[in-house]
């Protein structure tokens, strides 16, 4: 069994609020919805709500004990950040009201409780506002897109990879830097498909082959 905490232990509902879930009961029933801070969970198309807690407000999320799991449903293309010590710049900067914006400067040393600057829409051009971190629900970070099958792809610097991806797991792979003179490489290297060497250079994109 998994030692990991489920991602809405210790939470309130206000803090669990405007959240896109997967809910699955024990009886096999799925229910996908958004929160809300009464402990609800809101069906898109009829607006009907469905009692997920016994809870609600500033009081702590319980679900109740039909309930199997709930799953968070956020673009897949996003890692989830519940550590706000842990967010950087560039990353989404979620509000507890769901609102949301990029994150632009960071100061863990700050004393007034403003760990991250997000930018805003103003007049003033590149203008940005110091978020209170009780306004902080979580930060998505896009993942780097990596090669995931045999060919040619290019990556953010437009170098060409020649990538043949080896190993039950997807864990490694073969990639021949072709076009990039800061980084030249004479032959074959064997790298992580998780390692410095390979995101750094992400996003990657699969390369087109004209013929002659």
């Amino acid at each position: 069994m998994s030692s990991e905490k489920p991602f809405w232990e210790g939470k309130t509902c206000e803090e669990m609020a405007n959240l896109h879930v997967k809910v699955t009961f024990v009886a096999g029933a799925v229910l996908t919805g958004i929160t809300d801070c009464s402990g609800h969970i809101r069906r898109s198309r009829n607006g009907s709500v469905v009692p997920i807690s016994a809870n609600r407000g500033a009081e702590r999320f319980v679900p109740y004990r039909d309930i199997e799991s709930i799953e968070l449903l956020d673009d897949p293309e996003y890692e989830r950040i519940d550590d706000i010590h842990d967010v950087c710049t560039g990353d989404i900067f979620v509000e507890t009201n769901g609102n949301r914006f990029f994150v632009v400067a960071v100061d863990d040393d700050d004393e007034t409780d403003c760990t991250l600057a997000v930018m805003v829409q103003a007049e003033i051009p590149n203008f940005h506002y110091w978020m209170l971190n009780s306004n902080f629900a979580y930060a998505l970070r896009r993942k780097p897109k990596l090669p995931n099958h045999d060919g040619l792809w290019l990556d953010k610097d437009d170098a060409l990879w020649s990538v043949a991806i080896s190993g039950l797991d997807n864990s490694k792979l073969v990639a021949l830097l072709i076009g990039d003179p800061e980084s030249p490489v004479t032959g074959s290297v064997w790298s992580g498909l998780n390692s410095k060497h390979v995101t750094s250079q992400a996003p990657f994109r699969p390369a087109k082959v004209v013929e002659a």
